[in-house]
């Protein structure tokens, strides 16, 4: 669970289901004690208080009230937790694709990805090519697994979702930077269609650790 109250005057709410959204320009909520800033953190065991400049750690009775006050709580009624974990996998699914590319342009500079895709287009004589096709594999691999994912949790309840981690471990895991350049062979599965969303893609023979 998590509630701050920021500099910005946004508050920030993240349930005990784990659902999560914000207030701009939000009025302080009110509780027993008084602060100007708050931070409760569950999952970083944060618990600070900012009054008058000077930061206090709270009690465990301002930990109870705030606790409750989140219980009490009603997320807006368009939030799901589906929706929640479907915009979590794509940002995390876009975030280890500019990841690779980031890696290759390491070592072989790609402007934007138009240039990635005129290096890598069909009769390219680009000295690039062969680097460009294989991130643009690696990009068509990562998205077609998130979106088989995604599809996944838009025909499942809240009350049926498993836990975020779980559809997590099924986005691609970004390879080794070697995988994207000449010397290397590129592992044929990369273009298959018939992956599963879990399991298939252990074949691929990556490390299941994130990058």
């Amino acid at each position: 669970m998590l509630l701050i109250y920021d500099h910005e005057n946004v508050l920030h709410i993240t349930n005990e289901k784990g659902l999560r959204w914000n207030y701009d320009k939000a009025d302080k909520p009110q509780f027993t004690f008084d602060y100007d800033y708050l931070f409760y953190i569950e999952e970083d065991n944060l618990y600070e208080i900012e009054i008058n400049d000077s930061t206090e750690i709270m009690s465990d009775e301002q930990k109870v009230e705030i606790k409750e006050y989140i219980n009490l709580l009603e997320p807006p009624l368009s939030l799901t937790l589906a929706k929640q974990y479907i915009d979590d996998i794509r940002n995390e699914t876009k975030d280890r694709v500019l990841n690779a590319l980031s890696m290759v342009n390491d070592h072989v500079s790609f402007h934007d990805r138009g240039d990635l895709m005129i290096a890598g287009r069909e009769g390219s004589q680009d000295p690039r090519r062969q680097t460009a096709r294989r991130v643009m594999e690696f990009q068509d691999f990562a998205y077609g697994l998130s979106e088989r994912i995604i599809e996944e949790l838009k025909e499942t309840l809240d009350e049926d979702l498993k836990d975020f981690n779980h559809y997590l471990d099924g986005v691609v895991i970004v390879p080794p930077v070697d995988h994207f350049f000449d010397e290397v062979v590129v592992d044929e599965r990369f273009n298959t269609d018939t992956l599963d969303v879990h399991g298939g893609e252990d074949d691929l023979g990556f490390d299941k650790k994130a990058v």
